[in-house]
């Protein structure tokens, strides 16, 4: 190839390995020109031998079904491919198990990172193993020793929308969640307790519903047939939001007359529902760059990152 090209050897290796030195724009296109004659393809395995770098990135995908998910990853994805690192994808199906197994998985495979929003609890994520490889943590909000963290600002986001109900005159708002279970040892729930703490209002009603659609619609079906009085929700997922609209159509509730909704996340489906969903909108391609960079870059970059979320008003909380 280099002979083909007119080059040395050492220029050959300098442009499939970017550098270490750089080379002229029209040099690179010459081999480049060449490759595509002989149908040379880098070997990645000697490369990751010669430089310390394979090149990819493992990601672990905990759920195939959320949009949101599918916006930070495709961006991630995009990222990836412009600065010439490929990538791999697992599922964990929110399966604590399952995700140590596709850890060791990536491990084995000598990727440079591995991103992850982990199904472990947070106080777990310590014992994570990861002395072979560098790890970045989305979604966690707090710092987690050896390893990048990057999410939106929860506590805020819940704070934002808490708010933005009470200024429609909601005094009695429930609250759908998917983590429950870890009380206020989640950024979220923190959020829901100070907003009400700020206005002096009794805390309302959260309810478990686990990120999913029929979460959402049986934990309303639930408030519903409580004895709780309840003017407002807001749903810490588009999913759950979905899920919660469907129940109150069905026993006639009208969105946002007697009950107003408001949703966390902001996918494209938000804006398709009837009444179409006000969201606190997460920046999908911020936190998708700020992951990148954590994972390819982590000497300059901080330990932890917190991205500011957006609110994005419709309908469904009553402001159209």
């Amino acid at each position: 190839m280099a002979q083909l090209a007119h080059v040395s050897t050492a220029v050959v290796s300098y442009v499939f390995n970017n550098g270490p030195r750089n080379v002229a724009p029209e040099t690179a296109a010459k081999v480049r020109a060449a490759a595509k004659k002989l149908n040379y393809r880098p070997n990645s395995m000697a490369r990751a031998l010669r430089t310390g770098s394979s090149k990819t990135l493992g990601i672990i995908v905990p759920d195939l079904s959320n949009p949101f998910f599918s916006d930070v990853y495709n961006a991630l994805e995009t990222n990836a491919a412009q600065e010439g690192y490929s990538t791999l994808f697992m599922a964990s199906h929110q399966d604590p198990n399952k995700e140590l197994d596709r850890v060791s998985r990536l491990i084995a495979r000598d990727v440079d990172a591995i991103i992850i929003a982990s199904a472990q609890p947070t106080s777990n994520l310590a014992a994570v193993p990861r002395k072979e490889c560098r790890f970045v943590f989305m979604d966690q909000t707090q710092a987690i020793p050896g390893a990048k963290c990057v999410s939106t600002d929860f506590q805020a986001a819940v704070q934002l929308a808490v708010h933005h109900l009470m200024g429609h005159g909601r005094r009695n708002i429930a609250m759908l969640t998917g983590k429950a279970e870890e009380g206020l040892n989640d950024k979220r729930i923190q959020g829901w307790y100070q907003a009400h703490k700020a206005n002096r209002l009794p805390v309302g009603p959260i309810m478990q519903a686990h990120y999913t659609r029929q979460g959402g619609y049986q934990a309303t079906i639930d408030l519903l047939n409580s004895d709780q009085h309840t003017d407002a929700i807001f749903a810490d997922s588009d999913l759950e939001a979905i899920g919660a609209l469907r129940a109150m159509h069905e026993q006639g509730i009208r969105v946002p007359e007697d009950i107003a909704l408001i949703s966390f996340d902001g996918t494209v489906d938000s804006q398709f529902t009837w009444p179409s969903l006000s969201v606190i909108q997460q920046n999908a391609q911020a936190i998708a760059n700020c992951v990148f960079k954590a994972a390819t870059d982590p000497q300059n970059t901080p330990d932890l990152q917190l991205i500011d979320s957006t609110l994005v008003p419709r309908e469904s909380c009553g402001c159209m």
